[in-house]
């Protein structure tokens, strides 16, 4: 979401095998911001002005960048979150994790990414992807929609 506003969602199946829920939840954290950091590049370019005086003679020298605030990622499985955001992800039981599932760890180390623990009972997520009561479809719903 941007502003209050849906910009991307996807629903899909995983490719890989995962043996545990962590590693399920760390790969589709990694799809996640795979979304997310060329959406991040483009806010980035689109704000960066050059400030040219058009009374002088002089080349433009001066370009203000906008910092982006920490994009969020909100997830709701603790080993997950830890493994993201610990700086050795290479644990007894997650060593067998393919590297390639890692790339957004330093986003994460560096502030450009912020995963945060969400409880499981007002994960947006869940809408597109589990069967839910009737209550439970629509205050998600309404969440969704912003009511």
């Amino acid at each position: 979401m941007f502003c209050g506003c849906h910009i991307t969602w996807c629903s899909k199946l995983q490719l890989e095998i995962a043996l545990s829920m962590t590693e399920c939840e760390y790969i589709a954290l990694s799809t996640a911001t795979r979304e997310l950091l060329p959406l991040r590049c483009i806010l980035t370019d689109v704000h960066t002005h050059t400030f040219i005086d058009l009374h002088s003679n002089k080349s433009p020298d001066t370009v203000k960048t906008l910092n982006l605030p920490p994009s969020k990622i909100f997830e709701d499985n603790n080993a997950c979150i830890i493994l993201a955001t610990t700086e050795t992800h290479f644990k007894p039981r997650t060593k067998h994790i393919s590297l390639k599932f890692h790339h957004f760890h330093d986003q994460v180390c560096q502030g450009f990414i912020e995963v945060i623990k969400i409880n499981t009972n007002e994960n947006l997520a869940d809408i597109f992807t589990k069967p839910l009561s009737r209550i439970k479809f629509q205050y998600l719903h309404g969440l969704l929609l912003g009511w």
